[in-house]
């Protein structure tokens, strides 16, 4: 086995599928706390995970300067980083527009996963680079 692939004999492998989910999530929801602005909310949106390998896909509209934007970040669980894989403006007229249930405060209590039943690596939109950096 090269260095390269993930090791399948980590303790996590014995947890059901949800429960990996949940401590993958509560994991990168970690990671994402400091980065968030300590002055106004932000919204955690359209996770997406895979499991298998560790990891999760999500996006977070948040202010940035006089400005909202729209950040994708990737969370890798196997090393416990998270990713920046850029940025898109975001309307501050949309911001009435986003769910309550799906904003955090970098103080607050971590957010669960939207859904349980949340399909493995679905597409999110701009992930071919659609608008992003």
């Amino acid at each position: 086995m090269g260095f390269w692939k993930r090791s399948t004999a980590s303790r996590e492998a014995a947890l059901s599928p949800e429960a990996r989910r949940q401590r993958l999530w509560e994991r990168a929801m970690g990671r994402l706390r400091p980065t968030l602005p300590s002055d106004s909310p932000s919204w955690v949106l359209g996770e997406a995970f895979d499991v298998e390998n560790a990891l999760v896909w999500f996006d977070v509209v948040m202010r940035v300067g006089p400005g909202w934007v729209r950040r994708r970040y990737r969370y890798d669980g196997e090393v416990d980083v998270l990713y920046f894989s850029g940025e898109v403006p975001f309307p501050e007229a949309e911001l009435d527009r986003l769910p309550p249930e799906r904003m955090v405060w970098p103080t607050g209590s971590l957010l669960r996963p939207a859904s349980a039943d949340i399909e493995e690596r679905p597409r999110l939109a701009g992930s071919q680079g659609e608008g992003y950096n």
